[in-house]
């Protein structure tokens, strides 16, 4: 479900006018559950991407494109949009084409590339994004306070970690799941979708690729998680990581949760959590 606002090949033209690019083409994409994603071909045959932020605000988009100018020695979207133009009061922006494939089989060389690629962006410090943290535990028990309270699931798990310390320490991704990357011949080809980066906690976000790229179905790769580790920090422990690791899971189970579009199902990362909790404590 790539595609919720509908537009001709003429209306995006139209919105992209000031780039100087026309498409002679364009292609739906199937990726992705928050915004509208076209690929748009020109009679070059360059490709380019065009979004139609669905829930972003002007000023979520303006921050994404601002980071993404500050980091051309990674492999991210270059933004090409002179100003950001609405469309039924939603944002919309051009970027570059990043060539390659989504993972479906995620392998330990590709775990090792993306844990290279944010431990680098974890390194920036010619930005720092003054957007809302949106994974701070202030907005988990917003979200919290959302369900009803004969839910416990949540709760209960919470207790296990909520002393977790998630001071602001990075420029994070915050949503860095497998359909967030492309790769070529299993070398990491670019990182997208930076709506919702902002200065946070970068353990979470670490933690945030752990626990979506290191499964097989409901089987935790161990050996994936220690590639991980030694890619990312080599100092870095199990024991360290492991609250973060469980609050990632939690999280976006609860932000499924009290989404009003449940595109993805949250016991998902409810059963995540409880797969992890068990298995890591095991190795400390």
């Amino acid at each position: 479900m790539g595609v919720l606002t509908k537009l001709t090949l003429e209306e995006i033209n139209n919105l992209i006018k000031d780039t100087n690019i026309e498409f002679l083409s364009l292609q739906e994409t199937a990726n992705g559950i928050t915004d509208s994603t076209y690929i748009g071909t020109t009679k070059d045959e360059i490709k380019y991407i065009f979004k139609i932020f669905e829930t972003s605000t002007k000023e979520h988009i303006e921050n994404e494109i601002a980071i993404l100018k500050t980091l051309d020695d990674l492999d991210v979207p270059h933004p090409l949009s002179k100003n950001i133009i609405l469309y039924e009061n939603k944002p919309t922006a051009l970027f570059s084409f990043i060539k390659g494939k989504i993972s479906k089989d995620i392998n330990i060389k590709q775990i090792e590339e993306i844990s290279k690629f944010l431990k680098e962006l974890h390194s920036v410090n010619t930005i720092k994004p003054t957007n809302e943290n949106i994974y701070d535990k202030y907005h988990f028990q917003k979200l919290l306070r959302q369900v009803e309270s004969s839910n416990d699931e949540f709760k209960s798990r919470f207790e296990f970690i909520k002393d977790i310390d998630l001071e602001n320490n990075s420029l994070i991704h915050g949503d860095l799941f497998p359909d967030n990357a492309k790769f070529i011949d299993d070398n990491l080809s670019g990182v997208y979708d930076f709506a919702q980066s902002c200065y946070g906690n970068k353990y979470f976000d670490f933690s945030v690729m752990i626990v979506s790229w290191c499964f097989k179905g409901h089987d935790f790769r161990f050996d994936f998680l220690e590639k991980a580790l030694t890619s990312y920090d080599e100092k870095l422990t199990i024991k360290t990581i492991e609250p973060y690791i469980l609050y990632a899971c939690l999280y976006y189970a609860l932000q499924r949760y009290t989404r009003v579009n449940k595109a993805k199902d949250y016991k998902e990362m409810i059963k995540k959590f409880d797969i992890l909790k068990e298995i890591l404590d095991a190795h400390i």
